[in-house]
């Protein structure tokens, strides 16, 4: 054994330990209990001993092999055999580095939890074997199956909907929310509605209502406060063609109803009827358009109403040939929405006055440099940003015109005699003017010249 591990190993030899996962919380009885039967007390001694050592090492430094040995009272061969029972196992991994001197780096692994042991089908038939079927029946029910409670017992267990709401207390007291009853114990949502209405639409309701996918969508709805038949429009939405749930698309779809009906301010915990000092939503200005439109009202007010009632998704679909907008340019417009702290019907006229100056295409430079602009002077309704969009387009064509005639001018090209005959009249000397005994003689010749034409 000693002729072999000096080809490998020398106590002068330089060490590096590293930790890159975080172990689970059991690692230590799983270590004791569990692994300690099948690689032996040294190598689990040494592998708490490395641990120890990845956490408490100064970055960059080294110590010797020989260090190792004193602390755990090893030779240097016991060493050897118990870290090859750790590589063995999975839980060491080592390189080699040959400089001037020779560096070994150990990498640990992170041990199985408990439940993960015995789930593998190779190390809970090792173990098995090694320490017998009851002691491993017994480390199983100790270290992995739950303590029942009591039949008698009652749970009085507060349910998150009691304590808290995404929306903001104020707007929550004048909205509140209507109590929806569980079909289900898993969930709150009304499972055998969504299938009719999948069904109704030639649609698979098992593959696209699966159990995680209704734990996904109650959370989303949760958050975004969607209510059932803004429910069923996100799961439209969604949908696929291959009919599964595309999450990333329902998540758009309940974010865009929520900033519809709350505003700019993200979803975040609220205690129910607490009172808020600040309420965020208290500082934006309500609209002072009816929210349906009544009577004789100007197209400027139909136009107001327009951007306040629906969604940017809803704008690029209804500039889009196809009818369907793009989710990269969705994803673009509701972050830098929430970066700039505009409202819906604020980012609504955004997008459009782009749009119709820029050929139907959304530069997001362009947009970010606007959105910037507009949140600096507190744009916050659809109608102060019609105002401001309209005065600086004005101010846009003035530039243009102003510049256009510049070029022109610039540009116009004169006749080479006009140039000719201006350099020629430069270089001529300015004329005298006549004395008044020449004009008098000047005058006199010309009447003798016209009396002699009158004989």
């Amino acid at each position: 054994m000693t002729m072999e591990r000096m080809k490998h190993l020398l106590p002068n030899d330089r060490m590096k330990v590293m930790q890159q996962d975080v172990f689970f919380t059991d690692a230590d009885s799983v270590l004791t209990l569990l692994y300690q039967p099948l690689i032996g007390r040294e190598a689990v001694a040494l592998f708490q001993f490395l641990k120890e050592e990845a956490a408490k090492q100064v970055a960059d430094a080294s110590v010797s092999h020989h260090y190792v040995m004193t602390m755990l009272n090893m030779d240097l061969d016991e060493f050897f055999e118990a870290r090859k029972r750790l590589e063995a196992i999975g839980l060491l991994k080592t390189f080699k580095e040959s400089l001037s001197y020779t560096t070994f780096y150990y990498l640990l692994q992170r041990p199985f939890s408990a439940k993960g042991f015995f789930a593998d089908s190779m190390y809970s038939v090792l173990l098995e074997h090694q320490v017998g079927q009851d002691v491993a029946n017994q480390l199983k029910k100790k270290l992995i199956q739950p303590r029942k409670l009591p039949d008698s017992v009652q749970q009085l267990t507060t349910s998150f909907d009691d304590v808290f709401t995404t929306v903001a207390p104020k707007e929550e007291a004048e909205n509140p929310p209507i109590k929806q009853d569980k079909q289900v114990e898993e969930s709150s949502l009304p499972v055998d509605w969504l299938k009719k209405m999948l069904s109704q639409q030639q649609l698979q309701p098992q593959s696209i209502l699966t159990q995680s996918n209704l734990i996904f969508m109650e959370k989303m709805i949760k958050i975004y406060d969607v209510n059932f038949l803004e429910l069923e429009k996100a799961v439209m939405w969604a949908v696929t063609e291959a009919s599964t749930l595309d999450r990333k698309e329902f998540h758009a779809m309940c974010k865009d109803i929520y900033y519809k009906k709350h505003g700019t301010v993200p979803p975040r915990l609220y205690r129910h009827n607490a009172q808020s000092e600040e309420n965020p939503l208290s500082n934006q200005p309500k609209s002072t358009n009816a929210s349906t439109p009544n009577g004789n009202i100007s197209k400027k007010e139909k136009l107001i109403h327009h951007f306040e009632n629906i969604t940017h998704r809803q704008l690029l679909e209804d500039h889009s040939s196809s009818g369907v907008a793009s989710m990269k340019e969705i994803d673009m417009i509701t972050e830098m929405m929430e970066t700039h702290g505009l409202s819906q019907p604020v980012m609504n006229v955004l997008v459009d006055y782009v749009l119709k100056r820029n050929q139907n295409k959304l530069s997001k430079n362009y947009l970010e440099t606007i959105a910037a602009h507009w949140s600096r002077v507190k744009i916050t309704t659809a109608e102060q940003a019609m105002d401001i969009a309209k005065r600086e387009h004005h101010m846009y064509q003035q530039w243009q015109q102003k510049k256009q005639k510049q070029t022109k001018k610039s540009n116009e090209v004169l006749p080479k005699w006009f140039k000719e005959q201006k350099e020629s009249n430069k270089k001529q000397p300015a004329k005298q003017e006549k004395s008044a005994d020449e004009i008098e003689k000047d005058r006199q010749e010309l009447e003798q010249f016209i009396k002699s034409f009158q004989k």
